[in-house]
């Protein structure tokens, strides 16, 4: 049985990385209301990006004939969650929309019908693409394709996030599935706990200043998650700093729609590779670490 994050307890010590406010009607205000600017420089270690949302987005917005994005109508109804507050972040692939549950805030990520993974067939070797025609509309890149694709690209992170979770790797918690069925339906978005607080949704550390002893705990902590993914049977295969969070002293995975089985041709090249931007993205923390090294910790005494 998948553990709740209030239950999680990461190896290391950590305390669960996910935050369920006491009450999600004041922490959206809170993130809502105007935060004064504050001259004094933060100390070492504090965020430099509170990341709060930009503008509002309603579930509206998202549903509406132009465009709109019918999975969040879909689970509204089903009560997963009530609305679309703001986003909070917007990158090439997908945006990422603050949204209000009935257990508290949520992160509602929706994916455009474009990917912009180069040989992104690459990473979708294997996987279930639905029937013949669903497949040769994806390869086409028709209309139907690109769509058909991003609910694909959708379904699979949420299967890793389940097979993540169950192996103790500290990632943001599904709330939609681990039933199959339950997946497609939600087509392209995927809703995960918010992770953050009233102040704003966890920083990536690419965007945090860290102590040295804080870079070095949070180097040694995404070193071991990512041999622990390995165990579990995956490669990451986009791991750096840019898709690691940073919370309460403890590293959350995120962003794995490209993540692949670790009996893929290309596993290890794509391990190595995950070694390698891990490595160079740490050094805008201070550290320079040999990716040879961190494949062979990764990989273990019998890699």
């Amino acid at each position: 049985m998948i553990r709740s994050l209030r239950e999680e307890r990461w190896s290391h010590g950590r305390r669960p990385c996910a935050f369920t406010p006491p009450s999600a009607g004041d922490t959206l205000k809170r993130i809502k209301r105007h935060v004064a600017h504050d001259d004094q420089e933060e100390s070492f270690g504090q965020r430099k990006d509170r990341r709060r949302p930009r503008g509002r987005v309603r579930a509206a917005n998202l549903t509406d004939a132009a465009g709109g994005v019918a999975e969040v109508a879909w689970l509204i109804e089903r009560g997963f969650f009530t609305s679309v507050e703001g986003e909070l972040k917007s990158g090439k692939e997908a945006t990422v929309y603050l949204g209000h549950g009935p257990t508290g805030l949520v992160a509602v990520k929706v994916y455009r019908e474009v990917r912009s993974f180069k040989n992104d067939a690459r990473y979708r070797e294997g996987r279930f693409v639905g029937d013949a025609r669903t497949a040769k509309a994806i390869a086409k890149r028709t209309g139907f394709g690109k769509k058909a694709q991003a609910a694909l690209w959708a379904a699979h992170e949420y299967h890793m996030l389940w097979r993540f979770r169950a192996a103790g790797i500290p990632v943001p918690e599904p709330l939609v599935g681990p039933e199959r069925s339950e997946i497609l339906k939600s087509g392209e978005v995927v809703l995960m706990r918010y992770i953050g607080d009233e102040r704003g949704a966890a920083p990536r550390l690419a965007d945090v200043a860290l102590s040295e002893t804080e870079a070095r705990s949070a180097f040694q902590q995404s070193v071991h998650w990512l041999g622990e993914i390995w165990r579990a049977g995956f490669v990451h295969a986009d791991y750096s700093t840019y898709n690691l969070l940073w919370w309460d002293g403890g590293v959350v995975v995120i962003d794995l729609p490209q993540a692949v089985d670790a009996r893929h041709k290309e596993a290890r090249e794509l391990l190595a590779r995950d070694a390698d931007s891990l490595c160079t993205s740490f050094r805008t923390l201070g550290l320079d670490e040999d990716p040879a090294r961190v494949v062979a910790q990764a990989l273990g005494p019998k890699g």
